[in-house]
């Protein structure tokens, strides 16, 4: 989908098929809502939109109204989302155009459906840049690309390592999700800020002076939430997994984590690339684990002797290069009905690229699992530490550190 400058007519036609739909017809306070944004998305006035006057204005709130002890305005813009992705995925999901209202955010969005983009020619890889707007092209390209025969022949291919540790997701009758860590930016207009404590909204009121920032850079309009961007190394090792699994599942589907609904977490088998700060998600699966993140850490909630209680890389703030960083390997075996779920992710962008490298890579393999297993068999659980060492943002050598096995 690519968000279009619609005209008028248009807009509110698609406004008015929504609205009368069967979807939101049980709804009054859903339609009401949705007419509410729509008219001020054609009015031009959306980004001045507050909760408040929501509030006041849809939902009859009394003036004396605090949405910090409220929370009714928010409940409702999650369902009206929730029931505009509904309507486009049951009643018209053959529509041309298309009706958004992104997390994080009071004002409507416009897309138009576009064609997949073509196969690129193996020699034209060299040309093309890993900016984000074209990472889903790369990695399913590639993975296209490599294909040879048939998926099970291609399975057949990989080493016995990569068998024992990717066997149940290529073998899995659920398809394969490869799940993007979306870092939240704090757009001023045509500006953009990323603080790296905030990673929500509520985190970005509390931590950040936002309208010092706004009069700073002139904007305009009011600050707002953006996840249009997938990190470096996150990238990477998207196109990294493509690669080497593409072709024993050619189905792999790629999501960003803002797009991902809890339906899917419970019907695919899943590959999250970043931490819980970009992979919300992540900190409502239902284990326990003994390895957290924690700022800038990896936190080791039970140490053993010769362990630390912290994995945390010493580096100077003033230099974007950085020697070393821990990454973190958290395999968990899905509940019954439930898919696979592994997780790569680092405090850093290059540790995740540094993760997934380690885990592709039939010698480190070897190690880790030898590790894990202990001279049994491999467990459904565990979390494992490594140590990612870089030249110039490229994990050059990764190693193993500890690991655990959970319950």
């Amino acid at each position: 989908m690519a968000e279009v400058k619609p005209s008028s007519e248009k807009f509110r036609d698609e406004l008015n098929r929504v609205v009368a739909s069967e979807t939101f017809r049980g709804s009054d306070s859903l339609r009401r809502l949705l007419s509410y944004l729509g008219e001020a998305y054609l009015a031009g006035t959306s980004r001045q939109l507050k909760e408040y006057s929501i509030g006041r204005d849809v939902m009859s709130k009394p003036e004396d109204y605090d949405p910090r002890v409220d929370a009714s305005v928010r409940v409702q813009i999650g369902k009206l989302r929730q029931r505009l992705d509904q309507y486009y995925r049951e009643e018209d999901g053959a529509s041309d155009v298309r009706i958004t209202l992104p997390k994080g955010h009071f004002e409507l969005g416009f897309e138009s459906r576009v064609p997949p983009p073509l196969p690129l020619p193996r020699r034209s890889w060299l040309a093309v840049g890993l900016a984000a707007g074209l990472i889903a092209a790369l990695i399913w390209g590639a993975a296209g690309w490599r294909r040879v025969g048939a998926p099970e022949a291609a399975a057949e291919s990989l080493s016995p390592e990569m068998k024992e540790f990717w066997g149940p997701f290529v073998d899995s009758r659920q398809q394969l999700l490869v799940v993007l860590g979306s870092p939240l930016f704090i757009r001023f207009h045509n500006q953009y800020f990323r603080h790296p404590q905030a990673n929500t909204w509520p985190d970005v009121e509390r931590i950040v002076p936002l309208e010092d920032l706004r009069r700073t850079l002139g904007a305009p309009t009011a600050p707002a939430e953006t996840r249009r961007w997938t990190p470096l190394g996150e990238a990477m090792a998207a196109f990294r997994l493509a690669m080497v699994l593409g072709p024993a599942r050619p189905d792999t589907g790629l999501k960003r984590s803002t797009t991902l609904a809890w339906e899917d977490v419970k019907s695919n088998s899943l590959v999250f690339l970043g931490p819980p700060k970009f992979n919300q998600q992540l900190l409502a699966l239902p284990v326990e684990q003994n390895f957290l993140f924690a700022d800038t850490a990896i936190t080791n909630l039970n140490p053993k002797p010769g362990e630390l209680a912290a994995y945390r890389t010493d580096r100077d703030a003033e230099i974007e290069d950085i020697p070393a960083e821990y990454a973190l390997v958290t395999r968990l075996r899905g509940i019954e009905g439930w898919g696979e779920v592994l997780v790569l992710a680092s405090t850093t962008t290059e540790g995740t690229w540094g993760a997934t490298e380690y885990v592709t890579q039939s010698a480190t393999l070897r190690e880790m699992l030898a590790k894990v297993k202990n001279g049994g068999a491999l467990p459904d659980r565990y979390q494992v530490v490594l140590l990612s060492r870089f030249k110039e943002q490229v994990p050059i050598r990764t190693e193993y550190i500890t690991h655990r096995v959970l319950p």
